[in-house]
């Protein structure tokens, strides 16, 4: 609730001292929305799956080799098959095993991370220009966006006319889907 109040007094008092200098006209536009019917990012989703699932396979088949060899590691011991060498030596290879996934599993999510950044990037871009090239078009100051990455509103009220989520999507090329 304070951010929502900080943000909307920073809003105020920026836009009661531009008046001072000038005329603002400031719009705004919900580029989730946006992105959520651009085909480029469909596809940016598509392929990320992908890799997820590529990453998590590299992943299943280390956990089900360290799976096996704790098997093979109790029954041995059960068995009282082990020497006191091999028993040490064996729960220092499931220990490192298990060191292995740890990491493996860290450095998938930052791969995963990584490669999102890489294919959004362009599409970021593209969305960015069109803001620009609407913006200029219809004699926008500033363009903010509707909402957080959360979801949450910033834009608590705003003019219709200043909403330009419409016409970014018709730059894009994207169709706008009908509201039933």
């Amino acid at each position: 609730m304070k951010i929502k109040f900080i943000v909307t007094f920073c809003l105020v008092a920026f836009m009661s001292s531009s008046i001072c200098f000038g005329q603002v006209k400031i719009g705004y536009t919900n580029i989730e929305l946006v992105l959520v019917y651009m085909p480029e990012a469909k596809q940016m989703e598509r392929t990320l799956s992908t890799y997820q699932k590529k990453l998590a396979e590299k992943l299943r088949a280390k956990e089900s080799y360290a799976k096996s060899k704790l098997a093979e590691y109790l029954e041995k011991k059960e068995k009282n098959e082990l020497s006191p060498s091999e028993e040490e030596a064996r729960e220092k290879e499931l220990i490192e095993l298990d060191k292995e996934i740890q990491k493996e599993s860290q450095d998938a999510e930052y791969d995963l991370l990584a490669k999102r950044e890489e294919l959004l990037a362009p599409i970021l871009e593209k969305v960015q220009n069109a803001i620009n090239k609407v913006a200029k078009e219809k004699g926008f100051t500033y363009i903010l966006n509707q909402t957080t990455s959360s979801g949450v509103s910033t834009i608590l009220f705003g003019p219709d006319e200043n909403d330009i989520t419409e016409a970014l999507m018709k730059e894009l090329g994207i169709s706008i889907p009908s509201s039933n």
